[in-house]
């Protein structure tokens, strides 16, 4: 009689490890879910600022290129400048 009484305690025993396992595994998939999502918005927002990171790379390149014919024009006014005689303009 008693050894039935242990089989039951281990069976007993036996099956809270078991629930508690179970509890331990569906923790950890939620937790490896919510994860994968964490990784998945990453993913997008990094590829979304290399995109901006592209379209930056333009604008700048675009103001560069307006910064230097903006320079080629106050050169070229520079010159004419130059040209003009200060005494015949206050003939």
């Amino acid at each position: 009689m008693q050894g039935k009484w242990v089989q039951i305690g281990v069976l007993a025993v036996a099956g809270i490890i078991a629930l508690v396992f179970v509890k331990l595994m569906y923790d950890m998939t939620r937790q490896m879910t919510t994860m994968t999502g964490y990784v998945g918005s990453l993913s997008r927002d990094v590829s979304a600022m290399r995109t901006d990171m592209r379209k930056m790379s333009a604008s700048i390149q675009r103001m560069d290129e307006n910064i230097q014919a903006m320079g080629g024009a106050v050169q070229q006014g520079g010159k004419v400048f130059k040209q003009w005689d200060p005494t015949q303009m206050m003939r």
